[in-house]
């Protein structure tokens, strides 16, 4: 059965991503074409933000049971995957929000209502499926944050994209102005924005499995978050400013809560996993009895430094890690 589940997961990934990589095809392509000189510009500040938010992203999982090619295959769901599926589904929720609200209605609330619940749930849907493909390694809550983290990453990565040749395109004095001005804007201001999301999203997903009872809180928030910033801000430029510096506060705050739980958790279940006969069967008790806390493990570093070496201590500070990893796939 496990088997199965990893073999029809893989193939609904990997059909997701087909079906995303031809809308993006089929809808970006022509319009990159014609703002091509605006999107070079744009490009390498939108590769420069992702960049520093994928090493925010790897700072953050200390879990020490990183795996990158899942995080690969999660920024590529989010780039292609759920980018493309976004498109076409928005197109339709848009739609029936305008028969619905008709303007100035739709047209003030639209992007409100429509990407937080179609965006997320199609990013999630992904993260949910490298859960189950990979759920013998994933197993701990900041692991599962960084995956959703970088499968929003990848989405914000194509959404800027985009903002930045429709602002080309709606400049009338220049491409490059319009898709440098949006590009920079959005680099300032709403980069804490998808891959935030996704991340709580994804916490919510492994509390399922560890603490059931607080999983709807980050998934709720996920939405909430991201309603939040498609909402209006009024038409005075001053207040718009203070809500969208509001916005980005409370969602630092927010992410930074988030962590310290995360990190919290971490320490609880590795004073638990020590104590497993799993554990025993890798290491004798004094190594185990280092690495619940950084700064235990640190301690036992410096003593083997101090006595033995910085050779041997490099050894102990890679074997510490090698442990936690292990831990993390024997006793989850």
């Amino acid at each position: 059965m496990r088997a199965q589940l990893t073999t029809i997961g893989f193939w609904v990934f990997l059909a997701g991503m087909a079906f995303g990589a031809f809308v993006l095809v089929r809808d970006m392509t022509p319009r990159i074409a014609e703002t091509g000189g605006a999107v070079a510009v744009a490009l390498p500040i939108i590769l420069v933000a992702a960049a520093l938010i994928a090493v925010i992203i790897w700072a953050l999982d200390r879990s020490h049971a990183q795996l990158r090619a899942v995080w690969a295959l999660a920024f590529a769901w989010g780039a292609i995957g759920a980018c493309g599926l976004a498109l076409q589904i928005n197109g339709f929720a848009s739609d029936a929000v305008n028969d619905v609200l008709d303007d100035p209605g739709s047209t003030t609330w639209g992007a409100a209502l429509v990407g937080p619940l179609d965006e997320e749930s199609i990013k999630a849907a992904g993260v949910a499926l490298l859960l189950v493909m990979f759920r013998d390694r994933l197993r701990r809550p900041l692991q599962i944050f960084a995956v959703g983290a970088f499968a929003g990453l990848g989405f914000q990565v194509i959404e800027n994209l985009s903002y930045a040749v429709t602002f080309a395109v709606r400049d009338a004095q220049s491409d490059t102005v319009g898709a440098l001005t949006v590009t920079l804007v959005r680099a300032l201001f709403g980069f804490q924005s998808h891959w935030v999301y996704t991340g709580f999203f994804a916490l919510g997903l492994a509390l399922l499995r560890v603490r059931p009872v607080l999983a709807p809180i980050p998934i709720v928030l996920a939405y909430v978050m991201h309603f939040w910033w498609n909402a209006p801000s009024g038409d005075n430029p001053m207040v718009a400013l203070l809500l969208i510096v509001l916005k980005c506060v409370v969602t630092l705050s927010l992410l930074g809560g988030a962590w310290t739980w995360m990190i919290y958790e971490q320490r609880r279940w590795l004073q638990r996993a020590i104590r497993m006969p799993e554990a025993a069967k890798l290491a004798p008790p004094a190594e185990l009895a280092t690495l619940p806390t950084r700064a235990l493990r640190r301690n036992g570093e410096n003593y083997l430094r101090f006595y033995y070496g910085p050779a041997v201590a490099e050894v102990a500070r890679k074997r510490q890690k090698w442990l936690i990893r292990e831990l993390t796939y024997r006793v989850g």
